[in-house]
């Protein structure tokens, strides 16, 4: 890895052995509850008589070092790696309106940011302020001219009162050295800003998010719930070749194993359709019914299901295997029943967005696949509809998108984009 055979090369520079560590600064140490801030005016903290008024601290508290973990450079570090950076750091509190980059100063440290909002900025010949970023919590600065012996390219100040972490050029080699996973992090970070000019922060950002996944271990657990004929498995399909997703699990199929183990006299409504399973109870269906023993019926299929398909899942999070699980019994809320920390979750319903539609669909599959038949769902595509608005007054109060799938490649965008959402949540 490149930063990691540069780590490896630089510990033994002479000239990174002489470096001083901040941390050892010759100016004593200050309470930040104490301290005296500089002024409010922009004021210069680049060179060590003017880091004077500036409050450092040894050591870190519980509060710092919770700060140090939202690092994206120190993302994946277990707590020991965290213990060794914050070993090595100097905390610094800076106050509103503070310069401590300056653009053309040689580079000797690495700054990240534990609180506060950072402006980096260069002005022009004409003495107008270009701002390249705003940068906060979680961000770091200056690490490609560390590593590169180049001078400063940008300046950087404070938008508000802030708390820095400090490491030296030397101090920041050793943890490269010592915890890999930072070199890891810092190649992806560097990638992502030699892209940054050409596709934009947006595209650089959703970059990052899906790098950290990957990174992470983490299985991706996606849900695709919707009625019958609203193209779950077709869309599956798809998306686990595009996202390199090797499993996928359909409810339907595990209702027919579990069928061939639990007799009919037992689970009687999982011997029947969907949208039959309301035969169940004694009498039938009419108009004045409103669909309340269509929907009970539904909901007894699914719960019933319910613990084959979290057996399902279980297996897929203790084997850290990303799956999909599509059918018509995941409902709105399944995914609450899953613990977080041990996936990523994203569930969406797909919908068909009229009854012509649907009916147009039911024609064709009957064509395209005559076992299947059309015929059944027509005679039931009143029940089918009814049963796909009940999910989708689901979906809404869970929180969870509909999606209309009118055409395939459009759905499949319209999904990564909503699992990206969720990964940038998660990890930036």
């Amino acid at each position: 890895m490149a930063v990691l055979g540069f780590c490896q090369e630089s510990i033994k520079d002479s000239s990174i052995v002489g470096c001083t560590a901040l941390r050892h600064s010759k100016y004593p140490a200050m309470d930040p509850n104490k301290q005296s801030f500089l002024g409010e005016s922009q004021t210069h903290a680049a060179n060590s008589d003017k880091f004077r008024s500036d409050a450092e601290v040894e050591g870190m508290s519980p509060e710092d070092f919770k700060r140090l973990k939202r690092i994206r450079l120190f993302a994946g570090l277990s707590a020991p790696e965290l213990e060794t950076v914050a070993a090595r750091g100097t905390v610094r509190y800076m106050r509103k309106n503070t310069i401590f980059i300056e653009r053309g100063e040689a580079s000797t440290t690495l700054y990240l940011i534990l609180s506060g909002k950072v402006k980096v900025f260069t002005v022009n010949a004409q003495h107008n302020e270009q701002v390249l970023s705003i940068q906060g919590p979680g961000e770091h600065l200056g690490e490609f001219a560390l590593l590169t012996d180049a001078v400063r390219t940008a300046s950087a100040t404070t938008l508000e009162d802030s708390q820095l972490m400090v490491l030296s050029r030397r101090e920041f080699v050793e943890c490269l050295s010592e915890c890999p996973q930072i070199a890891m992090n810092l190649d992806d970070s560097l990638a992502e800003r030699a892209l940054s000019p050409d596709i934009g922060e947006k595209v650089a950002a959703q970059y990052r998010a899906w790098s950290r996944f990957r990174r992470s271990g983490l299985p991706m657990i996606v849900l695709i719930g919707g009625c019958t004929g609203t193209g779950k498995s077709t869309v599956a399909a798809e998306l686990a070749l595009r996202l390199d997703i090797g499993r996928i699990q359909s409810t339907d199929i595990l209702r027919d194993v579990v069928r061939l183990f639990v007799p009919e006299h037992q689970a009687p409504e999982l011997h029947f359709s969907s949208y039959e399973a309301w035969r169940v109870s004694n009498g039938g269906m009419n108009e004045h019914d409103n669909g309340t023993r269509l929907i009970t019926g539904f909901r007894a299929q699914s719960n019933t299901l319910s613990a084959t398909v979290d057996a399902v899942i279980n297996r897929s999070v203790k084997e850290r295997a990303s799956i999909i699980i599509e059918g018509i019994h995941i409902h709105p809320d399944y995914c609450r029943r899953i613990i977080q920390e041990e996936a990523v979750v994203v569930s969406f319903l797909l919908v068909n967005p009229s009854t012509e539609k649907l009916k147009k669909h039911f024609l064709r599959r009957g064509e395209l696949a005559p076992p299947r038949g059309a015929t059944r769902y027509m005679e039931n595509f009143s029940a089918i509809w009814r049963i796909q608005g009940y999910l989708v007054g689901e979906a809404e109060h869970c929180g969870v998108p509909s999606i209309p799938n009118t055409d395939v490649d459009e759905t499949l965008r319209t999904v990564i984009d909503i699992i990206t959402e969720r990964l940038e949540e998660r990890f930036l």
